[in-house]
């Protein structure tokens, strides 16, 4: 059988039709996975870049934390810090004119070689000595941290506000002689 030459033409653009539509069907679900592949790779050498960033800044980051664990106040193993902490609180609220109403504190905490202890106040008084009072607490540095705070204004009395908050204290304990 001999074929025509519009015949051989047809049948070369049916059969690159049939080859182009294989290739398609075959490849496309391996482009998908290479394409998903080069995106997964892609976030790999991200999040390797940003490893290493962290890694880089070790040194530093045990300097500061160095630095911090000097900062922290020590106590011996048997002593009483609560009843210290809520003196150490309201001589700060005396201080600025800020009247706190009630303080219960958290039991302690031991994280690590690091303990924390949490004092919850209900409190009442004016703006700027709420300001004062949270600026001489976070001027301390890191051994307080207001963890959570919330203020009413006092019904009938425009300038009080009163509220609960949540001062945190990190210290260490260290044996007497160490």
């Amino acid at each position: 059988m001999k074929l025509n030459q519009r015949e051989s033409r047809l049948a070369v653009v049916a059969l690159v039709a049939v080859l182009v539509g294989l290739t398609y069907w075959v490849g496309e679900p391996r482009y998908e996975e290479w394409k998903q592949s080069s995106e997964e790779v892609e976030l790999l050498i991200r999040r390797q870049a940003a490893a290493q960033r962290l890694l880089d800044q070790t040194p530093e980051l045990n300097e500061r934390l160095r630095s911090l664990r000097e900062q922290l106040p020590q106590h011996p193993p048997e002593t009483d810090v609560t009843s210290q902490l809520l003196r150490n609180l309201q001589t700060f609220a005396d201080e600025h004119g800020f009247l706190l109403l009630r303080r219960e504190p958290e039991p302690e905490r031991q994280i690590g070689d690091l303990y924390e202890l949490a004092i919850t106040c209900t409190w009442e008084g004016e703006l700027p000595s709420l300001v004062h009072f949270l600026y001489a607490l976070q001027s301390q540095g890191a051994i307080v941290d207001v963890r959570q705070l919330t203020i009413t204004p006092v019904q009938g009395a425009p300038n009080r506000l009163r509220g609960t908050l949540t001062v945190d204290y990190a210290y260490s304990r260290t044996a007497p002689g160490t």
